[in-house]
């Protein structure tokens, strides 16, 4: 019987049938798994066997129950790293949908029509859909005009749509309806690694199960199988080293394996790459990886506070054509080993390295640590790659104390005070931010915006909200009882803001550039900006979010901003040289309260004219509002 086909305009072709048995057989040989040289492909799991699907053990019974209750949903979003078997399972959950073995718990089987039509790839059911590539409307619409017909040759279909989270946003939404309410024959199956960029109507239409980073222990075990089927010899140190260096990516650890065997030993044939002894020198050499004693001498040089030792140890790892950027990563995992040691945590630290934590304190090790992991970015983008790591070593020696380490934390506050301070000479005035709010002589050499012009060589400095005594800065200055934060400890922490900014946004890291935080009162911060652009960018609703969000998780309290033009702060100037030189007058009771708080009142108001720019409208008073009449 000869029937239309559904997507082409030949009459000729056979109504479905099954593939014969043979045809199968033929197919399953000349594009088999035998053929297939990548070692993750000719391994990649079949079944939902433990011993071949690793790592995923919640997501495999999970499955596994919903086949053998015959309770399979209609969409799934499998999401998860790269490497964690997304994908395959998404392929041995088609199979098991489709298995005709009468026990539902032993499917898939891979050895009924529907299994081995799967395998072969020759099954017009079974879809695979790349969404880079398939990501627009159109493709969708094509789509929904596939899964009305029936399927051809197995129970249900399957589409498998891979990268879903590059399908665009219109796409996305005409594809809401489909996977709400599919036909019953049927299934979905999406994969991703970024499930935030899907929308959340589609996730609430899918079972979702996320992939875990497969563990160390597992890689191991089945990097062991597959280098015994293949006549590898590998040292077990190696097969760690290959699994810490895979990141949980069981293809990233299959593809290293197959790198290494090609690499040391010559394939004997096609299908084996022969006899292979891999040792842990052999994977340090492909990698590019330092010697464990390089990165013990790095720690012990830091320990001593010898930074020639440890920019001689760089070096060296240079000279022999050792990656700077791996050896920074390498000392990073050995610093967390002793940080995890030092606080009795549970490590897998030696003798040697129980030594060297002895050596620091933990306050020490989470600095080194921090340090160096700060700069893994820099290194990969520095015209020497070697350069950042000896500065971040250089500095490491420098802001440690010798000595005890539990000094260590304020003995880096005092380094860094000294080299914030300003020159000796008293005609320079200071221009940084830390110096502006630290330095009292900065306060009260600021003269009146006439005389602040006439010196046209010296950089604009920040003029005070209002005139404060001598006797007072210190108390501004010095920490509150109440737990609250001065301008002082804001000035210290405007570095991290910066930087935390700069990971989030770097637009306005930018506009930050020319910001300087010149007071606070409770949880307002005021900022002070040379132009209006500046003012209206970081008044904006977004802005404010992202550098209030970062303040407020670095000060431990929620934290609101207000940004306004330099020439906008209060500019009346201090009393002349009298306030210097004698103690500031004795306050009235009643009236100095009442000015403070007016003020304050003032600050409120301009900053709300900014946010909303407004203009204020003073009432005329009664001598203007009388109008004189003509005589007569």
């Amino acid at each position: 019987m000869k029937v239309p086909s559904l997507f082409g305009d030949s009459d000729d072709l056979e109504g479905p049938a099954p593939i014969p048995a043979e045809e199968l057989a033929t197919s399953m040989s000349s594009t088999g798994l035998a053929s297939v040289s990548s070692l993750y492909r000719k391994y990649r799991p079949q079944s939902f066997d433990s011993d071949e699907l690793v790592g995923q053990e919640h997501i495999v019974r999970t499955l596994q129950n919903a086949v053998r209750l015959d309770r399979v949903a209609h969409a799934y979003l499998f999401s998860g790293p790269r490497g964690t078997g997304k994908t395959t399972t998404a392929r041995v959950l088609a199979k098991a949908i489709n298995c005709l073995h009468d026990d539902p718990s032993q499917r898939p089987c891979n050895a009924c029509l529907s299994c081995q039509a799967i395998n072969a790839g020759a099954s017009p059911d079974f879809i695979e859909i790349d969404a880079a590539s398939n990501r627009g409307i159109d493709d969708i619409r094509d789509l929904r005009e596939r899964v009305r017909y029936a399927p051809a040759q197995l129970r249900s279909k399957v589409y498998i749509i891979d990268e879903s989270h590059q399908i665009t946003g219109a796409a996305a939404n005409a594809f809401l309806k489909t996977l709400e309410e599919p036909p019953a024959h049927t299934r979905f199956i999406l994969a991703t690694t970024d499930p935030e960029e899907l929308l959340p109507t589609i996730v609430s239409r899918c079972q979702r199960f996320d992939f875990r980073r497969v563990s160390a222990d597992d890689i191991v075990r089945r990097l062991q199988t597959v280098a015994a089927l293949e006549g590898i010899s590998v040292d077990a140190d190696a097969l760690r080293l290959i699994a810490r260096h895979a990141t949980g990516s069981l293809r990233d650890a299959l593809g290293l394996l197959e790198q290494l065997a090609l690499a040391v030993g010559s394939a004997t044939s096609s299908e084996d790459l022969g006899p292979v002894a891999i040792t842990l020198v052999d994977v340090t050499t492909a990698l590019g990886l330092s010697r464990n004693d390089r990165v013990e001498g790095l720690v012990a040089a830091l320990g001593r506070r010898d930074a020639g030792a440890a920019l001689r140890v760089v070096q060296d790892a240079v000279d022999e054509g050792e990656d700077p950027r791996q050896l920074n990563r390498q000392l990073l995992a050995y610093l967390r080993m002793l940080l995890i040691e030092r606080s009795g945590g549970r490590g897998d630290a030696d003798d040697r390295a129980r030594e060297l934590a002895g050596m620091f304190s933990l306050s020490e090790l989470a600095m080194l640590a921090r340090q160096f992991g700060e700069i893994d970015f820099t290194i990969k983008h520095a015209p020497y790659p070697q350069l950042p790591l000896e500065v971040a070593l250089v500095e490491a020696v420098a802001t440690a104390a010798p000595g005890s380490g539990e000094k260590s934390a304020a003995s880096e506050q005092s380094a860094q005070k000294l080299r914030s301070d300003p020159p000796a000479s008293t005609s320079t005035r200071p221009t940084s931010l830390r110096d502006r709010v630290r330095s009292p002589s900065a306060i009260r050499e600021v003269s009146p915006p006439e005389a602040s012009r006439s010196d046209q060589t010296e950089p604009a400095t920040v003029t005070p909200l209002r005139s404060v005594p001598v006797a007072q800065v210190a108390a501004v200055l010095a920490p509150a009882e109440d737990g609250s934060f001065d301008i002082e400890h804001i000035a210290e922490l405007w570095p991290n803001v910066r930087a935390d900014v700069k990971a989030l946004n770097r637009r306005i890291e930018a506009l930050l550039s020319e910001v300087d935080p010149v007071a606070i009162s409770g949880n307002q911060i005021t900022l002070a900006v040379p132009y209006p652009f500046h003012r209206d960018k970081l008044n904006s609703d977004d802005v404010r979010e992202t550098v209030g969000g970062v303040l407020s998780r670095l000060l431990g309290k929620d934290m609101s901003l207000v940004c306004i033009l330099r020439s906008e702060m209060a500019a009346t100037p201090a009393p002349s040289s009298p306030i210097l030189d004698q103690d500031p007058p004795a306050k009235q009771p009643d009236d100095g309260a009442g000015h403070d708080e007016e003020e304050r009142a003032q600050i409120r108001i301009r900053a709300a004219m900014n946010i909303f720019d407004a203009e204020e409208i003073r009432e005329p008073d009664a001598a203007s509002q009388s109008v004189s009449l003509p005589d007569g």
